[in-house]
């Protein structure tokens, strides 16, 4: 990035940091990056018409921005993890004024029910693409649906709470970044133990 721009770039993400209730962990940081953009504003208008040494103290300076905004971008990124909304939020988006696109949602389908223990089903699915998570629905005995867990773990998709001897009908769908799902699956019902 051009000197003229690093500056307003480093103060676009050092306000978001400071002040944005998502970033607490990196409130100081952000102010530390606000901080020295506006050295660096300062070194370079100074380095304009000024000396050599005027020209080294304003990269000395871009060089410690440059740090404190790598710094920046680790703790956001562990932040956010992916989400998008989290991301567009630090500032970082401004490289890219139409900020970054998710990936698409990827597709789950319930392909088995088990009983793995008394008043636990377990979930086979089939899950392909970009999935984060995975949503669990019943039907009750009017013919709609209730959420009745989000699995993270996709390793982990056992139902527990449920009543031994009672027929139990699940669909899936399948979550990833911004909040994106899938079309729901087909159900399957089994009795569990």
């Amino acid at each position: 990035m051009a000197d003229g721009n690093a500056g307003e770039y480093a103060l676009g993400i050092g306000g978001p940091l400071s002040t944005n209730p998502l970033f607490t962990s990196l409130s100081a940081l952000g102010g530390q990056i606000t901080a020295k953009a506006t050295e660096f504003n300062t070194a370079l208008g100074i380095s304009l018409n000024g000396s050599a040494t005027d020209r080294a103290h304003k990269n000395t300076v871009r060089g410690e921005l440059n740090a404190l905004l790598d710094e920046g971008a680790d703790g956001v990124d562990s932040i956010a993890k992916g989400n998008v909304e989290i991301l567009t939020a630090s500032g970082y988006h401004l490289t890219n004024p139409a900020g970054p696109a998710p990936s698409a949602v990827g597709t789950v389908s319930l392909t088995g029910l088990a009983n793995v223990a008394p008043t636990k089903l377990g979930l086979v699915l089939n899950i392909t693409g970009n999935v984060w998570a995975v949503v669990v629905e019943r039907q009750n005995a009017d013919g709609t649906w209730t959420k009745i867990a989000v699995f993270t773990d996709l390793n982990d998709t056992v139902v527990t709470g449920l009543v031994s001897g009672s027929m139990n009908t699940f669909r899936v769908c399948a979550m990833a970044a911004a909040n994106q799902t899938s079309e729901w699956s087909a159900s399957m019902s089994a009795i569990c133990t």
